[in-house]
């Protein structure tokens, strides 16, 4: 598996929809297979904190979580109950991810720089590998 982390800086609407898809590739351009995997993503106010603003898994359509309420600072208490989340080797072709947060969770993300990883864990031999990370800069919504 590739060990290179991929640099990705995100600046987004707060309350938009969210979408990503990428193709994760070894060094020689080659895809990556994510058959057998999982993966998980976290979005934080600041790397060195416990809390999150939101959290993706790969169980696509309902892996997303985050505040379900405007003043809900444990800031995890389950799905919004929206739709989001990741799927890995997305539309069966090998190495390709897709992300997604629905709108009703994003609008619900406070506005600002946010810090944010990507990792696959391999289900049988349990190595993790971070993908994906880097700032998730969310613009206050303004029309909403």
């Amino acid at each position: 598996m590739s060990t290179t982390n991929i640099d990705y800086q995100i600046v987004h609407y707060q309350g938009d929809t969210y979408k990503l898809t990428f193709n994760y590739l070894n060094d020689d351009n080659t895809a990556i297979d994510l058959a057998g995997y999982s993966a998980d993503m976290y979005i934080k106010r600041s790397p060195g904190i416990d809390k999150f603003v939101c959290r993706l898994n790969d169980k696509h359509p309902t892996g997303v979580f985050g505040r379900t309420g405007d003043f809900d600072f444990n800031l995890f208490s389950g799905s919004t109950g929206e739709t989001g989340g990741i799927l890995l080797n997305y539309q069966g072709t090998t190495g390709s991810v897709f992300i997604e947060i629905d709108s009703g969770t994003v609008s619900k993300m406070p506005s600002g720089r946010h810090f944010y990883d990507l990792i696959v864990r391999n289900n049988t031999t349990l190595e993790v590998t971070t993908i994906l990370s880097g700032t998730f800069e969310l613009a206050r919504e303004v029309t909403r």
